[in-house]
């Protein structure tokens, strides 16, 4: 029970409390325009290509731009750089909800504020997730991320589950405002976050421009074990392993007939394992080898995916995603922690952003998955993603010794 004072103790910062609350709001805006979208799009074209044609999109410019947030992170500071990106998304979601509300909406539309929404993310994760270690010491990095893991599992958990009843009660453009109010109270928060000082030059030094900067966290990047090598293993399981979420609307509406309530049931009981996953980490930590734990769990979230996709059973598939949501945040917390360790206080936010671009191809895994349903069906998607991602995560591991230390 020793990880419950150093929780106590974090929670008991006001700097950290202030910052983990109003992730949590942005979280819970994250779910709830995730969820919402995916529905949006599919009663608008009944296709999953497009369901994950407007996720992957996503990942086009925090491919492009992640690398360049983690360098203005590091040289301008954190805080003001993820308040800017706040207001990015929740004005992107206002026009959404004045869209949908005139009736104008269509299909394009919801790649362009895919898109925009990733330069959000692109600009706004590198500085959060090193913000995060920069006000934690090094020894709570593991319950300070189970704490965070906590508020966003909570958001996780509620945010499609308010999206079903509210697009069933109200239509999807109160879902939109809901999360504009909630950006914005994110954003008053973060107005309490005391800053850390950005890049300081010696006297006598001069300031080096952003491409230096850039080209020194790649090199930091590839000269720094193992995180070359953890940054492709989280990319393979983030492109094979989320296949699952694109094809959810077409299990909801389709083959278990739930609709749009049933539809934000099955995205709120996954939240409630993680949840309770987050938890479990927040109190008790995970065991040190964490590139071991980011694979085991992903063969258990491979086996998940598959008997989802052949299940016919409500009961069988939310128990099956109440178990992924379970595994997922060992895997998770192993991730965030292994990148925070890798960064020196300098360097933080250009580590930080490589840790972001990893995390976020999953909207190429969408794609993935939505385009190989259409092809050859549903359950056919699931079996070839589950085959495809845990055996390169496997191959890197092997062929990493300072992975397999890690």
């Amino acid at each position: 029970m020793r990880f419950r004072p150093k929780a106590a103790d974090l929670l008991s910062d006001a700097q950290f409390r202030a910052l983990i609350i109003s992730q949590a709001t942005f979280d819970l805006g994250i779910f709830m325009r995730g969820t919402a979208s995916s529905w949006v799009v599919f009663e608008l074209t009944q296709s999953q290509l497009w369901i994950g044609l407007v996720a992957g999109v996503r990942a086009i410019p925090i491919i492009a731009f992640a690398l360049m947030g983690g360098v203005i992170s590091d040289r301008f500071g954190r805080r003001n750089l993820m308040i800017g990106a706040g207001a990015l998304i929740a004005a992107a979601s206002a026009a959404t909800a004045i869209l949908i509300s005139s009736e104008l909406l269509v299909a394009w539309h919801m790649l362009a504020v895919s898109v925009i929404g990733g330069i959000g993310g692109a600009l706004y994760g590198p500085a959060f997730y090193a913000l995060i270690a920069d006000i934690v010491k090094s020894d709570r990095l593991v319950n300070a991320n189970g704490i965070l893991a906590v508020a966003q599992t909570t958001g996780e958990m509620l945010g499609p589950m308010i999206v079903g009843f509210v697009i069933a009660a109200s239509g999807a453009q109160t879902v939109y405002w809901l999360v504009v109010g909630g950006n914005v109270f994110g954003i008053l928060l973060l107005l309490r976050v005391r800053d850390p000082q950005g890049l300081v030059i010696p006297e006598g030094e001069t300031k080096p421009s952003l491409a230096n900067q850039f080209v020194e966290g790649l090199r930091y990047a590839r000269d720094t074990p193992p995180l070359l090598w953890l940054t492709l293993l989280v990319i393979a399981q983030n492109l094979f392993g989320v296949s699952i979420f694109a094809l959810m609307p077409v299990y909801a509406e389709h083959v278990l007939d739930i609709g749009a309530s049933g539809f934000g049931i099955m995205g709120g009981v996954f939240g409630a394992g993680s949840l309770i996953g987050a938890v479990l980490v927040s109190l008790y930590g995970i065991h040190r080898r964490h590139a071991y734990v980011m694979v085991i769990m992903g063969v258990v979230w491979d086996i998940g995916m598959v008997v989802f996709g052949f299940s016919r059973s409500v009961p069988l598939s939310l128990g099956v995603l109440f178990t992924m949501g379970l595994i997922s945040m060992p895997w998770v917390t192993s991730v965030l922690t292994m990148f925070q360790q890798a960064a020196t206080e300098k360097m933080r936010g250009r580590v930080m952003s490589l840790y972001v671009l990893a995390m976020n191809t999953f909207p190429l895994g969408w794609l993935f998955g939505g385009a190989v349903a259409e092809w050859l069906g549903n359950e056919e998607a699931l079996v070839i993603s589950a085959l495809l991602g845990t055996p390169v995560a496997g191959i890197a591991l092997l062929l990493s010794k300072d992975l397999r230390r890690a």
